[in-house]
Parts: structure tokens; sequence; C-alpha cells
């Protein structure tokens, strides 16, 4: 499987709508709690823009590994 920033590279070095720091940081939180075993941190004050995004961003980090799990069980 790929690594954490091998699919994060590919979801956004490619022209795509601008997502914050803070949402990217969320997409990579949660891409390394999947292949890292790493925990996923609460940097930000609940009820901020911060923490929407960040949380956004973990959503979309879920999105990306389920589908690479895909791909990788599909080629074996």
């Amino acid at each position: 499987m790929k690594t954490a920033d091998e699919i994060f590279r590919e979801a956004f070095d490619v022209p795509r709508n601008a997502r914050s720091p803070e949402y990217q940081r969320g997409v990579m939180a949660a891409l390394k709690f999947r292949l890292e075993q790493a925990e996923i941190p609460n940097p930000f004050p609940e009820g901020t823009a911060a923490f929407d995004a960040y949380h956004a961003g973990i959503e979309e980090g879920h999105r990306l590994w389920r589908a690479e799990a895909r791909v990788k069980i599909q080629s074996e």
C-alpha cells in the first residue's frame, strides 16, 4: 500500500478546489492514523473554523484511505 505522503500528494498535487492548511492537516492526520497507527491530535478549539476545517479534512483522509484499500484488494 502507498504511504500517507504518497496518497496525500496524489490528492493535492492535482488541480482541485483550494483547501486550507487546517483541512490538509486533517487529511494527513487521518492517513497517518490509518497507515501508521498514529494518534489523531485535536489541535484546534471546538467552535472555530479551524476545528471545522480540520475535521472535514479528517473525513476526506478516511475516504482516501478506503479508496486506496479497495484498489489494493482488487489488485491482489
